[in-house]
């Protein structure tokens, strides 16, 4: 089986983006509560590894 990576497509980074910056105000800006800006950083990187496995994403 060859392995092969692709880039996220860009509306899956313009999501992920978004998620960055919601995450970065739940934990350093103090609009949410920490546990919902991790949440972000949590999704926001699995959108990202599953963009890279996945040709569609």
């Amino acid at each position: 089986m060859s392995r092969t990576n692709f880039s996220p497509t860009a509306r899956t980074i313009i999501v992920v983006l978004v998620l960055m910056l919601v995450g970065l105000l739940g934990t350093s800006g103090g609009l949410l509560t920490p546990p919902w800006g991790i949440a972000a950083y949590v999704v926001a990187e699995v959108l990202l590894l599953i963009g890279v496995a996945t040709r569609q994403l």
